[in-house]
């Protein structure tokens, strides 16, 4: 079933002579917003971005799946505190959506818009262009943070879920370019990957969404399956391991932070183990960045099993 924004998943599996309207007006849609932003400056962009996903996105079906989340998350959280960082959240979607737009822009002027803060080892690896896998969660501005890796000029390959629209899939894919990332399909598996890696380039990926294949790994204290691909690919290849996040700041500028690479805590544990460790590791740093600001978390998916729906 392809994916929708302008109508909920079950309206389309009772309908689906809607399945090509609705594609069609979405990609009218998204060419008119991208054309728009386009022509406002950053700030103003983000601005009214925000404001138009905070007054749709309340209606959607995916605001309730944003609101069982962070029940989950914050157990002790009110309903009306919910409900008021939801709204936050979709402000946050649009915010990110026009950085997306704005992304060349916002690398032109990266001298005074962005900070780079660097832990000295990442730094060593990025200078040496040693292959490396750079995980990052959808908190913030998360489109802001493979900057990074191109103000080293490193060879880049990110993991993408191909969009079903082909509209769509055309606005993003003309976005990435000015990166030179290669984009890599969530259906091409491993292998492309582990074949970078080997040649000495480096993968971005954003790995904290529920994946089915995934194992149980400990989220906010709950059990939660969780891409391990990460982890996997950097003990198979001896590829670094980083954890990356890009934080807003004001006035429309942005920090962009590399920490120091992750090691396993039990480096003579069998490797499955050393898995679930390094993919632990990484869920803390996620759980830390959610704490600080849980209304810029983009958590719009079921996050746990449906045991743990409220």
């Amino acid at each position: 079933m392809p994916q929708f924004y302008l109508i909920p998943k079950r309206l389309a599996r009772k309908a689906p002579f809607l399945v090509a309207i609705a594609q069609a007006v979405e990609a009218a849609g998204f060419r008119f917003v991208f054309w728009l932003i386009q022509l406002l400056s950053i700030e103003n962009a983000r601005r009214v971005s925000a404001f138009a996903f905070g007054l749709l996105g309340h209606y959607s079906d995916k605001a309730k799946k944003a609101k069982t989340n962070l029940a989950i998350a914050f157990p002790d959280s009110t309903e009306e505190w919910r409900e008021q960082t939801t709204r936050g959240i979709f402000r946050s979607l649009g915010e990110s959506a026009a950085e997306l737009i704005k992304l060349e822009q916002i690398w032109a002027e990266r001298d005074e818009r962005i900070d780079f803060v660097m832990h000295p080892d990442a730094e060593a690896l990025m200078k040496a262009k040693k292959p490396a896998i750079f995980v990052t969660a959808h908190v913030g501005p998360w489109q802001v943070a493979p900057l990074i890796t191109k103000y080293y000029d490193l060879t880049i390959n990110t993991i993408y879920a191909p969009e079903s629209n082909s509209v769509v899939a055309e606005l993003m894919h003309a976005l990435r370019q000015f990166l030179g990332e290669r984009l890599v399909s969530t259906d091409a598996g491993l292998r492309p990957l582990i074949k970078e890696l080997k040649a000495g380039n480096s993968i971005n990926m954003a790995m904290d969404t529920r994946l089915d294949s995934g194992k149980l790994v400990p989220f906010f204290g709950r059990e939660a399956l969780t891409s391990t691909s990460a982890a996997g690919l950097a003990l198979r290849t001896g590829a670094a391991l980083v954890v990356a996040r890009a934080e807003r700041l004001p006035e429309g500028r942005y920090r962009i932070t590399m920490y120091e690479p992750l090691t396993s805590r039990n480096p003579d544990a069998p490797q499955k183990d050393q898995v679930l460790d390094l993919t632990a590791q990484i869920n803390g740093y996620f759980e830390n960045w959610i704490r600080e600001y849980p209304d810029q978390w983009i958590c719009l998916k079921r996050r746990w099993p449906k045991a743990h729906k409220l």
